[in-house]
């Protein structure tokens, strides 16, 4: 990895941007402690006041980067949901006050509250490459892996680097992708093979004040970048466990040119539409095994006729075909891949929220 000057300069990576000719007397006070900093001083603030930043996504990590970037040139937030009650806890940058308000429109808001000088635009939809054009560097953190994979792709096709970053429960990481250069690494690198969407704060949790520790360290990549300074995370990724409160750091390796997936579901996973299931289930001939990986407060909307939970499927399976659903499918998917080979194992394509959609029949309770 690149090393340092004397200085604390980060030798191995230039500043992305040319500074400014000179700061507003506002600008300067608003940034006098990171200018104090004698590996950015001056000239660093004068860097980011000439940056463009484009931030995909406002909520857990997006609010803490936003509240983080006082002091850039431009920033860009893109975000296609609004304020829920539910997000109060760990997205910083609102109050009850915004709840059913934009998210985009309400942190660039706050973005110029702290900083009037500072020329903002929300985006309130969801993120398209063309949005990429026009800014320095990216920060991906919608926390999506279908949107990472659109962002990096985007990324590498303009020559500009971006700032990943996820939490889940108690786990978070941090990288950096830049795929120009001999050197360089994208999230396909990270991550070779298509994976889905796995997951939710919805549904799994987080730890609110990982959002916060993670964002942070998000919005330092970005001033590493724009300044040139410290040693920005490219090539590594740094992941927190705040059951333990730890940090780790692993390396990420080039892999090779041609590495884009297409393929979003695991390639192993059968796929059955709910009207094919529910004639399997009418048919005693054509015995089925239904799980639900649902979560308990999940089902208690209703749930399949006679679907079980995952630690009740043992040896019946062997003598009868698995469907498994869950709300939409990602946890399905990763419930049917950690299968023995010889279950036969299908998806139930759009998972129960499908099923429910063409009105098929939902009841209470799973079998025991």
């Amino acid at each position: 990895m690149q090393g340092f000057g004397a200085t604390g300069q980060n030798d191995g990576m230039d500043p992305l941007v040319a500074p400014v000719a000179a700061l507003s007397p506002w600008r300067t006070r608003l940034g006098s402690r990171t200018a104090a900093l004698s590996d950015v001083g001056g000239i660093g603030l004068r860097r980011l006041a000439a940056s463009r930043v484009l931030v995909v996504g406002a909520g857990g990590l997006g609010a803490p980067v936003v509240a983080y970037l006082a002091g850039v040139g431009r920033l860009t937030v893109v975000d296609p949901d609004v304020v829920d009650a539910s997000n109060l806890a760990r997205q910083t940058l609102f109050t009850a006050a915004d709840v059913g308000s934009s998210k985009a429109e309400v942190a660039v808001a706050r973005a110029r509250a702290v900083d009037p000088e500072l020329d903002a635009v929300a985006v309130v939809g969801s993120f398209t490459p063309e949005l990429v054009a026009g800014h320095d560097v990216v920060v991906d953190a919608a926390d999506s892996v279908l949107v990472t994979r659109a962002v990096s792709d985007a990324c590498a096709d303009a020559g500009v680097p971006f700032v990943w970053g996820t939490v889940l429960g108690h786990d978070g990481q941090v990288s950096v992708f830049r795929d120009a250069g001999p050197d360089g690494v994208d999230f396909h690198d990270l991550h070779p093979e298509a994976l889905p969407d796995e997951g939710s704060c919805a549904l799994d949790g987080v730890v609110p004040a990982l959002c916060g520790a993670v964002g942070a360290v998000m919005a330092g990549q970005v001033l590493a970048l724009v300044t040139g300074t410290g040693e920005p995370l490219l090539g590594r990724v740094l992941t927190v466990d705040a059951r333990r409160w730890r940090w780790s750091e692993s390396p990420v390796r080039r892999g090779p040119a041609s590495h884009r997936p297409v393929v979003v579901a695991p390639a192993r996973t059968d796929r059955i539409a709910p009207s094919a299931l529910a004639a399997r289930l009418a048919d005693p001939a054509d015995p089925v095994v239904v799980v639900d990986v649902r979560t308990d407060a999940e089902r208690a909307d209703g749930v399949v006729a006679g679907a079980v939970t995952d630690d009740a499927v043992t040896g019946d399976a062997e003598a009868a075909d698995v469907v498994v659903y869950c709300a939409r499918g990602p946890r399905a998917d990763a419930w049917a891949a950690a299968q023995p080979a010889w279950r036969h194992v299908a998806v139930l394509d759009g998972g129960f929220e499908a099923w429910r959609r063409e009105g098929l029949p939902v009841v209470n309770g799973l079998m025991s």
